[in-house]
């Protein structure tokens, strides 16, 4: 063709907006929530229900909307907040379920593996050696809050920004592996990678976290139920015997496959990691956190969760004194 059949812009059509320049930091944004995790662990201390409340709310939910709308980046999108059918949440629920079973069975191998003193000091079922009502508020906290927070730290946040820099399967693995490490729990740190991957997957084939919250949910009511069913006992005479460990291994993968399928045919290819970077501003290109950026909602917000803190603080010192 030549030169002069080349077709000229229309001058009167508006430009397209700039693409976004630069890119987020995963392992930022996975610093920050170690560096808030420690005072949710002081606040843990001091009142296991409440303080875990806070972790929730304030060490994995906030972070992620002041981070994301100070980026210039709409929330909704780069957290992956879009909604899916019904059907493919319940699937999710089912994935979530069968994970459950075979994390319990690595959970197992990994109890037979490390020395027993990890095994009393990791246990987790000690929670739930509280009052009745404790335990049922820490259940309910662990089944409907927890998943939702920290599905939208990691599964939104945190496997966005990989995606932008990595493959999608370096992505949900590099995501399931900090999950896993901010536990702090190197006995179910196996069984919480696997679970991790699995939640990441549904999250990347969906385009939304919601099935990961599902599933998040499935997993951790289960064993909130068995927790709350059980007798507690030490951690170290509750072994389970090779067979049954086999069992449950095999029992998992075998119920996991199916629904891994059928999630799978049930959902479209997913979404090319440029469809989360949906600029709040347009006409800024820039993804440079600026407080400025931030709503004033979420700086109230964050306010508000370090007056919490000091009121936690001062309340357990109170408590404290007058026990005395």
């Amino acid at each position: 063709m030549r030169s002069s059949d080349a077709v000229e812009p229309d001058p009167t059509e508006p430009a397209p907006p700039p693409a976004p320049a630069g890119r987020k930091s995963a392992l930022a944004f996975f610093g920050l929530l170690l560096a808030l995790f420690l005072p949710g662990l002081l606040a843990q201390a001091l009142h296991v229900v409440v303080g875990l409340l806070w972790t929730e709310l304030f060490v994995f939910l906030l972070p992620p909307f002041v981070l994301a709308a100070g980026s210039n980046l709409v929330p909704r999108a780069y957290l992956a907040l879009g909604r899916v059918r019904p059907s493919i949440l319940a699937t999710g629920a089912l994935v979530g379920a069968a994970g459950t079973v075979l994390a319990m069975a690595i959970m197992a191998v990994a109890q037979r593996l490390m020395p027993p003193a990890w095994v009393r000091t990791f246990d987790v079922a000690k929670l739930f050696e509280a009052p009745l009502a404790e335990r049922i508020a820490i259940a309910a906290v662990a089944t409907i809050v927890a998943p939702v927070c920290e599905e939208i730290a990691f599964r939104g946040y945190l496997q966005s920004t990989l995606l932008s820099r990595r493959r999608p399967a370096l992505a949900v693995g590099t995501a399931a592996l900090l999950f896993a490490i901010i536990h702090l729990d190197p006995i179910r740190f196996p069984a919480l990678v696997i679970l991790g991957a699995v939640f990441g997957w549904l999250r990347l084939r969906s385009g939304s976290v919601w099935p990961a919250v599902a599933a998040h949910a499935a997993n951790n009511g289960l064993v909130s139920i068995i927790a709350l069913a059980a007798r507690p006992e030490p951690a170290e005479e509750t072994s389970l015997p090779l067979s049954a460990i086999a069992f449950g291994l095999a029992l998992g993968v075998a119920m996991l496959a199916p629904l891994v399928a059928a999630f799978r045919a049930a959902t479209p290819p997913p979404p090319a990691p440029e469809a989360l970077l949906v600029l709040r501003d347009p006409a800024d290109p820039s993804l440079r956190f600026r407080l400025a950026r931030v709503p004033r909602q979420l700086q109230l917000a964050a306010i508000a969760g370090a007056q919490a803190l000091i009121v936690i603080v001062l309340a357990a010192l109170v408590v404290a004194i007058v026990r005395r």
